[in-house]
């Protein structure tokens, strides 16, 4: 599993095979996969944007669309690409 980094606060991973199940267990992040069913990337977010209104509201999109009783990782239904460039706005401030 190879993780690049930039200056934002979040890292992706650039890939993951499906069995493999263990993560990098960081205190303060946790992981999300955003997509659609076939193409989901996934990402570590730091904790503390969970209280920022955009996150909370995409975990609000997802709780509605998977339940909230997820089994695995956080699925969230929104394009990865939109995710990523709305991670660096939210970094920047």
């Amino acid at each position: 599993m190879k993780a690049s980094t930039s200056s934002t606060s979040y890292v992706r991973l650039d890939r993951m095979e499906e069995d493999e199940t263990k993560l990098d267990h960081r205190k303060g992040v946790f992981p999300v996969l955003v997509g659609s069913e076939g193409t989901m990337e996934k990402f570590l977010l730091p904790t503390k944007l969970t209280r920022h209104p955009f996150i909370a509201q995409l975990l609000e999109l997802s709780a509605k669309e998977y339940g909230y009783e997820q089994e695995g990782l956080l699925k969230i239904p929104y394009d990865a690409s939109c995710f990523k460039k709305m991670l660096k706005l939210i970094s920047k401030k």
